[in-house]
This record gives C-alpha cells, structure tokens and sequence, in this order.
C-alpha cells in the first residue's frame, strides 16, 4: 500500500491548475515515501554452474562433489585454503573477507566477486613478476655486499622486516652492516625497504673500507687480493648472479669471459651488460679489464635498470591511459578518470600504486538527475522500485543520502557496458523488470544479467542509460519514479516532454547528501550557483533558518526568503549584527567593484558597502528619502554610519551629509555638507 500511495502522490507532479512550467523547466515531483522491498534484495544461493566456474577460475582443478556439496560460506572458506597465494594474492585475502561476512556476501562473491578478484591478479601479474625480481635482485646485491655469504635463498623471500632481522643476526659482529640493520628492525616498512636497498649499501662500504685500511697495515699483498675478490662479488652481485668461489683464482680476462657464460646475460634485461662484458672480453689491455671490474659493469648494470624501468614505466602509463580513455568514454566513472589523470601526472610508483589498488578504490558514483529545475534528485533505492529523491532533510542540516551509491562495474552481461551494483547490498543490482527499474539481488540467470546491464551513452558531460534488455530504451525519471523508457513509445513514461532531459544523467561522487532545500535553489539557479561557487562547509539548520559556507560566500535560506547569497565586508557586518537571527537576507547580494549592497525581507533595511566607508546600513523612512535622492549615486553619498538615536529620533550619516527623522512629527531633514566638510 505505501508504494502504491507514492505511485499516485508522485504521479500528480504539479498541482492541479498549476501554470506550465517554461519549456525545458521541470517540476519537481513529490519526494517518494515508499518502503523498500526487502524480500526482493535477498541473492540467492550459488547454483552449482556458479560453482563449477567459480573453482575453474582458481585453477585448483576440476569441481568435484567435495566442492559442489559445500554450503556457500564453506565454499568461500574452502576457495581460501585451496587458492595459490602466488598467483591469487588478492583473490585469497578477499575470501578470507567474505567468508567473516554473511551468507549473501558468501554467494555474490562466488557468483561474480571471485571473477573480478582472479581478474585482478592476472592482471597484477606482470608487476608482481617485476616487484620479485627487483626485490631478490637488491638481496642478492644486500647480501654480497655486506658478505653475508654463502647465499641462502631462503632469505630472498622473507618479509622485509625478517629479512632485516636476518641481516642483522648473520653480519660480522660490530660491523656497521650489523648496527644499521639493528636500528632499522626497529622502524617502519618504508624504513626497511630504504635499508635493504640503499642502507646496507653505504654501510657495507664503509666496513669494507676500514677492514682493507686494517688489513694493508698487516699485509698490504692480502689486502690488495681480497679487495679484487670484493669487486668481483659486488660486480656479479649488479647482475645480480650468484658468485662461483672458483673464480677467485682466475685472472681477470679468464673472469670477464666465464661472466659470458651466465645464463642471466642471455636475458634481454641485461642487454647492457652483456654488450659491455663482450666489449671487455675482446680487449687485451689488463687496464680495460680492471675497469670493468671495479666500475663498468656496475655502470652497465645501471644503463640496463634505467632503460628497464623506462620500458616498464611506458608500458604502465599506456595501460593507465587505456582505463583513462574508457572511463572517459563512458561518462560513468568519473572519480576514476581523475585518479588515473593524478597517477600520470605522478612517478613511477604513483601509476604502479594505480594499477595495483588506486583504480578499484574509485570505482563507486552517484546518479544525479540532469532536468532543469529537478536537479538535486539522486537515484535512490533500498530495494524493489528505483526512485529518485531529494531525501528528507526535517531539521537537520548536512546529512548523508541513504541507498544511493553504486559501484560502477562491468557488465554482466556485457563487458563492454556497466552494471551498477549496491554499495548498501552486496549482488544486489539496478536492473529493469517490465520496464520499471528495481534493484534485485543477482540470481545468476542470463535474463538478469541483461536487465542489469547498461550501456552508457554520452551526452556532452553527461551521460544516458540504454538497457542492454530493450536496445533503444534509456533509464528515465518520471514522477520520481524510473523506467527504461522510448522516445516516442507507447506507454505514458515514454511522453516526448523533457525525454532528453530525464533520461540524461549526472555522475556526481558517491555518498551524496541529502537535498535540502537551500542545496535545491542552488543546484537548480545558474545564478545563485555562480555566485556561490561550491559547498565548502556543512550545512546548518536552526529555527527554520539554513545557511552554509560557500567558496565566496554564503547562502541563507528561509521559507519565506529561499537561498539567499552574501559575501565579504557585508557578511561580517550582517554576522555583527546577529546574522540570520536578526533579519534574513531577501536579495542577493549585488557587487561591483567599488559598491555592494544587500536587502532584508520585510524591513525597508539595507547594508551598503564602499572601500572609502565600510559597510553600513540604512533603514526606514531614512532609507526612504536617501532612496529618493539616487541612494548612493546621489548627493548624499554611501552611509558612513548604521542608523543611531539622536534627542529628536533617528539620524544616518552620510558622506557628504546626514538624513534625520522626528519621530514626534515624523519630519524628515536632508543636510548637506559643504564643500565636502
């Protein structure tokens, strides 16, 4: 019955007798009331196909009887313990989530959410191969450098933080390696993660350089033989490789061609080094070989990082400028194009830290209507029938809009369209049913993945909602009510008037507010927003008054006054004299640049401001006859004082003279200074 009841009230629209709105001009329809439909967000158990698909991502083999007779949260838990973390790291972390989650997550994350999530981890995939490789390739060099040796590859898999740890209980007892590595255990990851890779190096170095000054004074023959055996473990270490002992007694051209036959030189990656190696193996000069020993393979090193990391850094911003393209494309991910627009703008790790986890944490919108004089209305729904509402505002000020966020996703039906899923309800989706717009929990059927799916369609900065289960029908509001509707079409959501207009939308940021009216007159007044500019404060509500901290100024609404704007040395002189609980503003305040002026509804009041005299005001039947005289353009001048009492009544002062008033006879007087005294 409440549903039917805001059928009928929205249905009304205007009032009977009502003048037409102007052409282009909606009028906003009375906010829903309806309850939500509950029953219709429940999501459904996982079917056994939902299952089947769901283990053929995961790659663990096929899905046996031991998978398909498991509860749905005992499914989840099971996908956890089966699923490589290596090749499914973000996968398992979420069904460890959703499995301390309810029954419903449990089944939409096997029926879609497990697919996003694989997705998401082969795409990874390429910058986890290069986030391993370049963390056992700074160990390996760590670790040589500091001669924690022979190499134990277990360490080159440890957390950070364990592998400091390990650094510091393998290096030489007082070493500087060793006091380093025991200060940074102590800090953050950014901290572990400078040390292993820059730290070490420096304080190896160091140990290295006081050792050798030691050992020269004992035996300068077997200083200068360990230093060559030290260049040549940090020179295999650039590569990195792992050193063979047997190579401490070879001469140094004997090394730099056993160097050619490491298979990490065979690697693209290293073409530098390679070529550098070949060049020096050619040369007879013990010189060149030395060179390259001590300096020159470190360099080449150093040449093939850069141009890898050149390489690599392309490939991830063209990837980045594909999401950027598409999102832009569809008009419906807007908070995306800006993340990858910031990304691009930023280093390395910014477009890496992007791919990885920035463009999934901007991927929920809102929908704000696009129809003059009905903007400020949200798509909204706690489940059956869509709507859009402004809210219910009552006596509060800046609060939060219920049930009107969607993640922006792609389509079920249709990955080159979108799905708009419940950030409120997990598997719960916009989909069309007999033309109305519902939000359904996703029964996994091929009908509804089309009826939830939407093709965007751009509109200048907006954006239209075709349904991929009725081509040609876009989402429509109506009443405050949505269907897919044709322009053109048969039914009575299909009228001509406004078609572009409702069906067109506004991708606005996710959690909106509700409307209030104040936010209602400015969403809906070019005017009014133009000289507001943008929200930046709450709102606040107090006895029937509303105002709110725009970025030039602020506006104040009352029922009798609507949103009112006013700024500057007359907003500080309006706040003196108690603001809205003194008089509320009825104009808007007019500026220029050497004059401003604002009106108060219902008292013949206004303030005035000039550079030369502040702001002042005038009221009355003083106001009254300056009026007369051409207010602040005639002889008088601006006020240069606020109406006071004087022994007969009421006197202004003026720049160039004073008005009274006899509040015994109610005579007024006009004078004029002369010569400008």
């Amino acid at each position: 019955m409440a549903a039917v009841a805001a059928m009928c009230t929205g249905l009304l629209g205007a009032p009977a007798g009502a003048a037409e709105p102007p052409p282009g001009q909606g009028v906003p329809p009375a906010v829903p009331t309806a309850e939500p439909d509950i029953d219709s967000t429940t999501v459904p158990p996982a079917s056994q196909q939902d299952k089947v698909l769901a283990v053929e991502a995961i790659e663990v083999g096929d899905a046996s009887d031991d998978w398909l007779r498991l509860s749905d949260k005992n499914f989840v838990f099971k996908v956890y313990e089966k699923i490589s973390i290596d090749n499914f790291p973000r996968t398992k972390a979420e069904a460890s989530r959703i499995y301390g989650l309810t029954v419903a997550d449990a089944s939409a994350f096997i029926r879609t959410g497990i697919h996003e999530f694989v997705q998401r981890d082969h795409d990874e995939k390429i910058l986890r191969d290069i986030e391993r490789r370049d963390r056992i390739g700074a160990r390996m060099k760590a670790l040589e450098n500091a001669r924690i040796i022979p190499l134990d590859p277990v360490l080159l898999d440890l957390t950070d933080r364990n592998f400091v740890f390990q650094v510091a209980s393998r290096a030489k007892s007082g070493s500087k390696v060793q006091s380093g590595a025991m200060t940074a255990y102590k800090g953050d990851a950014a901290t572990w993660k400078t040390f292993i890779e820059v730290t070490i190096l420096d304080l190896a170095e160091q140990d290295i350089v006081e050792h050798l000054d030691r050992l020269r004074q004992e035996n300068a023959e077997k200083a200068a033989r360990e230093e060559r055996d030290i260049k040549r473990r940090t020179a295999v270490a650039e590569i990195p490789a792992t050193f063979q002992n047997v190579w401490l007694d070879a001469e140094d051209d004997v090394f730099i061609r056993e160097l050619l036959r490491l298979p990490e030189l065979a690697d693209p990656a290293n073409i530098e080094i390679k070529d550098a190696t070949e060049r020096a193996s050619r040369s007879t000069d013990p010189a060149v070989w030395k060179a390259f020993v001590n300096t020159g393979l470190k360099a080449a090193a150093g040449r093939d990082k850069a141009r890898r990391e050149a390489q690599e850094d392309q490939a991830n911003r063209d990837a980045v400028r594909q999401l950027k393209v598409r999102a832009e494309n569809s008009g419906l991910r807007p908070r995306l194009v800006a993340a990858a627009t910031t990304a691009l703008a930023g280093n390395r790790d910014a477009v890496i830290t992007f791919l990885r986890t920035g463009q999934y944490e901007v991927l929920t919108q809102s929908f704000g209507t696009y129809t003059p004089g009905v903007r400020g209305w949200h798509v909204h729904t706690g489940g059956g029938d869509a709507w859009i509402t402004t809210g219910n505002p009552g006596t509060d000020g800046t609060k939060a809009l219920p049930n009107a966020t969607w993640k922006v996703a792609s389509g079920l039906a249709d990955p080159l369209c979108y799905s708009l899923e419940s950030t409120d309800r997990a598997g719960n989706y916009l989909r069309q049913q007999d033309l109305r717009v519902k939000l359904h929990g996703n029964d996994g059927t091929d009908q509804f993945k089309k009826d939830a799916t939407w093709c965007p369609r751009r509109s200048g900065a907006d954006v239209q909602l075709e349904s991929k289960a009725h081509p040609g029908r876009f989402m429509r509001h109506i009443d405050a009510q949505l269907w897919i509707a044709q322009l053109g079409g048969g039914n009575w959501f299909d009228t001509d008037r406004l078609f572009h207009e409702d069906s067109t939308w506004r991708t606005v940021a996710p959690n909106p507010e509700v409307s209030t009216p104040l936010m209602l007159d400015w969403f809906n007044d070019d005017g009014l927003r133009g000289l507001a500019g943008n929200p930046k404060a709450a709102e606040s509500y107090d006895a029937g008054a509303r105002f709110r901290e725009f970025t030039n100024g602020r506006l104040y609404w009352s029922q009798e006054t609507g949103a009112k704007f006013i700024n500057g040395e007359i907003l500080t002189r309006y706040l003196g004299l108690g603001g809205h609980k003194w008089l509320m503003p009825s104009t808007n305040q007019v500026n220029a640049a050497t004059r401003a002026m604002i009106n108060f509804n219902g008292h013949n009041m206004a303030i005035y401001w000039s550079p030369a005299t502040g702001a002042k005001y005038v009221m009355g039947s003083i106001r009254d006859k300056w009026n007369s005289l051409s207010a602040e353009s005639g002889v008088l001048g601006f006020p240069t004082s606020d109406e006071f009492t004087i022994p007969i009544g009421r006197q202004s002062n003026f720049q160039h003279g004073y008005i009274t008033w006899n509040s015994t006879t109610y005579e007024m007087h006009v004078y004029r200074s002369i010569s400008g005294q």
